[in-house]
């Protein structure tokens, strides 16, 4: 998975669709060095119901992992938001340095989303982030014995809140599917391929059909790996929740 991170997605797909072609070809060459294999029908019916299992499989863990980043954006826009709110209790200049500096945070969530395929760049800004953080509790804990008990737990939750929510979308990002399921899918769609290509009745490459074959199961390979890799791909997650939130907070005091 490191390495889908870092290689362009054209270069992954054409060296899988060569891949494939190739041992489709192999096939091939070997239905006329070994020909006399019956059963090669009915196990490749049998190779492909595997691989449709575990794509099966697959989808449904990308799918839910990205259900889950895409609530958590919500929920960190909530957290955020609430704070935001509840700094309003707290005495001057330190509710202007808090609101200053969430609208900063914010910024800077929406930008680490931005940079997530340029590593540097992302570790700096979850740095920022985390000093941020360090910022924002040494506030409140500089004006702590000032506020009534209730205000002071207001805030506290919020903005205990609002750190516990980046360390999950964190976690949620950095929680992928297991190398071993891709590696299996692999496996599975070059053993098809194989066995595709395993034609002793004819002496006639079939073009079409391999094409056809390397087409879908590239194209269904790397929409997973869109599904499933965050920083990459075209189906990213929304982050329409904090945008609005920006803009919310901008028109604000």
């Amino acid at each position: 998975m490191q390495i889908i991170g870092t290689v362009p997605v054209w270069l992954l797909a054409l060296g899988m669709a060569a891949l494939i072609f190739l041992f489709l070809d192999v096939g091939f060459r070997l239905s006329h060095r070994k020909p006399g294999l019956d059963d090669a029908s009915p196990l490749h019916a049998a190779m492909l119901g595997l691989v449709a299992l575990l794509l099966a499989f697959a989808f449904s863990m990308a799918e839910d992992r990205f259900t889950l980043r895409r609530e958590l954006v919500t929920k960190e826009a909530n957290a955020i938001g609430t704070y935001y709110l509840r700094a309003g209790f707290l005495p001057e200049p330190t509710r202007g340095e808090m609101r200053t500096r969430l609208r900063r945070y914010i910024d800077l969530r929406l930008e680490a989303y931005a940079a997530a395929s340029d590593p540097p760049h992302f570790t700096r800004l979850l740095e920022e982030s985390a000093q941020l953080h360090a910022e924002l509790w040494s506030r409140l804990d500089a004006v702590a014995p000032q506020l009534p008990t209730g205000v002071l737990i207001l805030t506290t939750q919020a903005l205990n809140e609002m750190i516990d929510v980046s360390a999950e979308r964190l976690s949620a990002a950095r929680n992928q599917i297991p190398d071993t399921i891709f590696v299996l899918l692999l496996i599975g769609i070059l053993g098809s391929g194989l066995l595709l290509g395993y034609r002793p009745e004819t002496h006639a490459r079939g073009w079409f059909l391999w094409g056809i074959f390397a087409l879908l199961t590239t194209a269904v390979m790397f929409t997973l790996l869109d599904l499933d890799v965050p920083n990459r791909g075209r189906i990213r997650t929304s982050q329409r929740p904090l945008e609005d939130l920006r803009d919310q907070l901008r028109s604000m005091p």
